[in-house]
């Protein structure tokens, strides 16, 4: 039997089609921390806004962030704005960089091969909590590629699940409700 890799963090969690919970229906989230001692966190990465932070906060200070796309990170914390990006390079796995400060979100916004995110809340899970939810099969593990840079919202999430778990797509693309139908 295949042993469990010893942290997820740097993959992505993309929901069951079965997971209706409204917090993470349909969701990506990319783990940027995650140990079966400490828990996890991370954010949810198809659900974008549609506005930019210099639309929702003005200040001389964030101006040469105020292009940085907003999204919905989670269910915890939704008053609080967190910085994360990433880039891709040629060879190798993505290089991954959440919590950012002002000043290294600033110097980010200046690379133009990061892609620079700013995100309200996150998800987050206690101790144990993901291992459970893993076992009962709410969740399906990827990796985080080049390729997911290629979609947005929930066409990311049917992406995904058709890459990696093609047995799920006929339940990816069911209506919510068949009998509307």
């Amino acid at each position: 039997m295949a042993r469990a890799p010893r942290t997820l963090a740097g993959q992505l969690l993309v929901s069951h089609p079965q997971l209706r919970d409204d917090h993470f229906r349909e969701t990506v989230v990319l783990l940027h921390s995650h140990s079966a001692e400490d828990g996890a966190l991370g954010v949810i990465l198809n659900r974008p806004l549609g506005r930019e932070l210099g639309q929702v906060e003005s200040s001389a200070t964030l101006a040469p962030l105020d292009g940085v796309p907003l999204f919905e990170g989670g269910p915890v914390s939704t008053d609080r704005l967190a910085f994360g990006g990433w880039f891709f390079p040629a060879k190798g796995e993505a290089e991954v960089r959440f919590g950012l400060g002002q000043e290294d979100a600033i110097a980010l916004a200046q690379d133009a091969r990061f892609r620079l995110c700013a995100f309200i809340g996150y998800a987050g899970w206690s101790a144990g909590q993901l291992e459970k939810e893993l076992g009962m099969n709410a969740w399906v593990v990827c990796p985080f590629d080049a390729r997911c840079a290629d979609h947005e919202g929930v066409e990311l999430w049917k992406k995904l699940l058709e890459r990696h778990r093609p047995d799920l797509r006929l339940e990816a693309d069911s209506p919510e409700n068949p009998g509307l139908n």
